[in-house]
């Protein structure tokens, strides 16, 4: 048995150096490219909001239609902006990139060494839960989730259940039904932790950018009030003055709409790509106001 041990470690040992190879590439590599797709979609939207804009000044287009087309292609391009334009964490990358050429062989010996070890512990460790949870029919689980992330969950929903009152436990428990996709529940968690802390901006911006992710068409009611809650409590958050200003557009308030993206565009470093196209929005926006 022992020397089946040793082929296991050198196989495992040779997996993680071919993997490691590119390791330094990855992390570059999928966030530039995600980023670049970002950009020609926003381009895309914007071309094609242009082209509304002569459609409608040689009146060939359906006025319904035009602004139908128009609020669908400015809603897209207000959550690609939003992605755009979220907290980067360029410099930690660039850092976790120069850090993984020079440990790389640090982390061959410990994944060649450790992982086949470290397997073997954490099946013995969660066996006898996970066949539990198979052999249960009558448990109640989602295909796509973990049985260990279930368990997680309900430990917490049966530790809030005894501390209703736990603000942070609510906002955990709204975040993990939000990545399962229980929409319906993670709303009620979230409104549980808004209600417990609304003076807090991290709540108060997770639960306004949730209920907006869910229906980017809606502006109004519930999640106008959240991001406008998030306002006053940090005048200079890009999330809230974005929907804010979005939000006066639909209404077809473009005064205050400029008002909110100015503000914004003074945040936004000046030579940044999401700067330049605020901008052009802002341009567009003052045009239509010329016409009036």
């Amino acid at each position: 048995m022992i020397w089946l041990a040793i082929v296991a470690l050198l196989i495992a040992a040779a997996t993680a150096w071919y993997l490691a190879r590119p390791l330094s590439r990855t992390l570059v590599t999928d966030d530039r490219e995600r980023r670049h797709q970002l950009q020609q979609l926003r381009d895309r939207l914007l071309v094609q909001l242009n082209e509304l804009d002569v459609e409608e000044g040689d009146r060939n287009i359906d006025p319904t239609v035009l602004t139908s087309e128009r609020e669908r292609l400015e809603a897209e391009l207000a959550a690609v902006l939003r992605e755009l334009e979220a907290p980067k964490e360029k410099k930690k990358k660039k850092k976790a990139v120069t850090e993984s050429r020079r440990g790389w062989v640090v982390a061959l010996v410990l994944f060649g060494v450790v992982l086949p070890l470290t397997a073997a512990g954490l099946y013995a460790l969660y066996q006898r839960p996970i066949l539990a949870y198979l052999t249960n029919p009558q448990a109640p689980a989602d295909a796509a989730v973990p049985p260990m992330v279930m368990e997680m969950v309900g430990r917490l929903e049966k530790r809030l259940s005894e501390q209703p009152d736990d603000a942070a436990g609510w906002f955990r428990l709204a975040r993990a039904y939000a990545v399962m996709g229980r929409a319906e529940e993670a709303n009620a968690a979230y409104a549980r932790a808004y209600k417990l802390t609304p003076d807090d901006p991290q709540v108060v911006a997770e639960y306004a950018a949730f209920l907006y992710d869910g229906d980017p068409q809606n502006t109004s009611g519930q999640v106008f009030g959240l991001f406008s809650r998030l306002h006053e409590l940090d005048p200079e958050n890009r999330d809230a003055l974005w929907f804010l200003g979005f939000a006066s557009y639909k209404k077809a308030d473009r005064k205050k709409a400029l008002g909110y993206w100015e503000r914004l565009l003074k945040a936004l470093p000046a030579d940044s790509q999401e700067a330049e196209h605020l901008r052009m929005i802002v341009a567009r926006t003052r045009g239509e106001m010329t016409k009036k």
